[in-house]
């Protein structure tokens, strides 16, 4: 906070330069006289002067103390300080931005892992896709897939009937088997086991 204060008081200092209240050639209270006035330590004062002669807008002679040396080095130095000012506020909005991607960054990763995850599963799927092929004198022909309640007794998902050479996917509850129609079953060898006993 010590450090915030001798600049907003170097900052008050010049701007009392630029808007006249001291005048070029001038001199400004004392140390004393401004620690007074701006409730600090003398060393905060001193610490705020030397910015503002480091910066041309004032010079500190031995028994003469503080003087006005130029009201335009006053301005600049505001100018100056007003840039810097803009460049932290755009430099905490970039701050910002970047907090903001690396956490929008995070859920893509998460959702991706998702992803890979729930196609691991797919891939795994249609690896064990089975081929069934319903015999030429079976009970299932002429009957649909419910009438079969293939999933009910089976466990087994029908996932498609080739008939033909072209298969239908997804095949409704009231797909109706013919001979020689392949299913392609996901699911267990037990329930393959026993969906050839009911084809």
């Amino acid at each position: 906070m010590e450090q915030s204060r001798y600049q907003e008081i170097a900052l008050d200092i010049a701007h009392s330069v630029v808007m006249g209240e001291y005048r070029e050639g001038e001199r400004i209270h004392g140390r004393s006289t401004l620690a007074g006035r701006y409730n600090v330590s003398p060393e905060t004062i001193r610490r705020a002067i030397a910015i503002l002669q480091n910066a041309g807008v004032v010079m500190v002679n031995q028994g003469v103390g503080i003087t006005v040396s130029s009201k335009t080095q006053a301005d600049k130095f505001l100018r100056s300080f007003n840039q810097k000012a803009e460049i932290q506020v755009f430099l905490e909005e970039l701050k910002s931005y970047m907090d903001k991607r690396r956490e929008l960054d995070h859920l893509i990763e998460g959702h991706l892992n998702k992803i890979l995850m729930y196609s691991d599963r797919m891939m795994s799927r249609w690896m064990d896709v089975a081929e069934i092929e319903v015999g030429n004198d079976s009970e299932a022909v002429g009957k649909t897939l419910a009438e079969l309640k293939i999933r009910e007794r089976t466990g087994l998902t029908v996932i498609a009937v080739v008939r033909g050479g072209y298969e239908q996917f997804s095949p409704g509850a009231g797909f109706v088997l013919e001979a020689r129609d392949v299913l392609l079953v996901v699911g267990s060898d037990q329930g393959r086991e026993a969906l050839q006993e009911i084809l």
